[in-house]
């Protein structure tokens, strides 16, 4: 689906549940100044102030916090990023500017919208990355709150899973957003019920986001998209759906402690059997200025996932970005934890340094038999040490991301990394003439990405 229909389509919905709700009116309604304590009613093309850290640079979605619902208002924004990288990748240093890997390029360009009219919230956003070729939705939703309590979303949302709306503070992410356990997004429905310092949420999501566009030289077509997801490739044509999602949050002075379940159904199209996927977590964050701790710990296992030829799957294929897929281990724990400080400065344009050191480790629990014996599958790691820059409206995340059988830290992406673990030879499958390399070595990568926020 092209950018202009998905858009169309969105624009559309929000139009006729807006019509709906305003039978009387036959012409667009003046924005009405607002004098309740709660809100004021606005209208702007841009977002003034971004905030310094990635849950509000990257996250500018305010509808749903809306109280009044006599206003109107609509906020039209977006990023333009660049990105460059220094690679240390199995022992070998690739220095600026070879082979299209280290010299400036977009990274991104991004639209949003946010926008509020008697009680219907509309979000939008929708990515382009001219480095793969790709873009797509990110989110697409349109919300009502019925009252102070309750809040739903329908369309392309967020799960409410682990921590949200970020469990990192880096540009990078932390391992679970590499498995769709991080600022995952579905198509289905999300309700929010708060109670006290209690925060609740139900979801059901029939599908997984719909698919953008990209270039195949790059991957499969499934694969353009912004969430990692299982994705269905040649032989494998496992997919997403029927997805509930359970997420309870307390708030506690400068504490959120929480837990959260999901299951899911994944069907093959092919011969449609299906298996399913069971994740719970266990999550915490502690936010005391200029401090910021992030930590969860996260079970996720697939359960009678089988490939075309009924075969059953010890790890599955998972892909986003228009690029190619890897493999994830079926069954693991994963362990978060990242710490973050503020620091404000007055070197010009530049006000704030925030400083940041995110971990995650995926504890495998699979095997699977090279030269008659069964060989447990590897441990993979990845650490983030960072800092986020604020000159104005110019955001520059600064990361040195070290993996540890990591499918994008390495000279050859994807492959068995993040499933059993890549072989003695990185560049090959695992197999019998290629076991699993016991002890693959740190890879690392010099991550500089300066965006625009608008």
């Amino acid at each position: 689906m092209s950018f202009w229909r998905s858009f169309l389509i969105i624009f559309v919905s929000y139009s006729i549940g807006y019509a709906v709700t305003n039978p009387q009116r036959g012409h667009a309604a003046p924005f009405r100044q607002d004098t309740t304590i709660e809100n004021q009613s606005r209208f702007g093309l841009f977002k003034d102030d971004h905030g310094k850290h990635k849950s509000t640079i990257e996250n500018t979605v305010e509808s749903h916090k809306e109280l009044n619902r006599d206003t109107t208002w609509l906020k039209v924004g977006g990023a333009l990023r660049l990105n460059t990288i220094y690679a240390i990748y199995e022992g070998q240093t690739f220095p600026l500017g070879t082979n299209s890997r280290n010299e400036w390029t977009w990274d991104t360009w991004r639209i949003n919208v946010d926008a509020y009219s008697d009680g219907l919230q509309f979000a939008f956003e929708y990515r382009f990355y001219p480095t793969f070729n790709t873009h797509f939705v990110k989110y697409g939703w349109i919300g009502y709150r019925f009252n102070k309590q309750y809040n739903l979303q329908i369309g392309i949302t967020q799960v409410p899973f682990g921590l949200l709306t970020y469990a990192s503070h880096s540009w990078w992410f932390q391992v679970p957003y590499y498995l769709g356990l991080e600022d995952d997004h579905q198509m289905g429905l999300n309700l929010t019920h708060n109670r006290d310092n209690w925060t609740f949420n139900l979801a059901y999501f029939p599908l997984a986001e719909p698919r953008g566009t990209n270039d195949p030289a790059f991957g499969e077509y499934s694969t353009a998209r912004y969430s990692y997801d299982v994705v269905p490739i040649e032989g494998n044509s496992n997919i997403e759906r029927n997805q509930l999602n359970l997420r309870a949050n307390y708030h506690l002075d400068d504490w959120k402690v929480g837990g959260s379940f999901q299951v899911m159904e994944i069907y093959n199209q092919q011969t449609t059997h299906s298996g399913n996927q069971l994740a719970a977590a266990l999550h915490a964050e502690w936010a005391k200025v200029p401090w910021n701790f992030k930590t969860e710990v996260i079970y996720y296992g697939y359960n009678d996932v089988r490939d075309d030829d009924g075969r059953l799957l010890n790890s599955v294929q998972m892909g986003a970005y228009g690029f190619g897929t890897y493999d994830v281990a079926s069954e693991a724990i994963v362990y978060v934890i990242g710490l973050a400080h503020d620091f404000p400065v007055d070197w010009g344009p530049i006000s704030n340094v925030q400083v940041y050191n995110d971990y995650s480790l995926i504890q495998k629990f699979g095997e699977m038999p090279i030269g008659g014996v069964l060989t447990p599958f590897e441990k993979t790691q990845q650490n983030v040490l960072g800092a986020l820059i604020t000159a104005g409206k110019i955001y520059t995340y600064v990361d040195a991301a070290m993996g540890y059988n990591h499918s994008w830290i390495s000279d050859a992406f994807g492959g068995n990394s993040m499933g059993p673990g890549r072989g003695i030879d990185y560049t090959a499958p695992v197999s019998d003439s290629n076991p699993i390399d016991p002890n693959p070595g740190w890879n690392t990568r010099i991550n500089i990405n300066i965006g625009y926020y608008f």
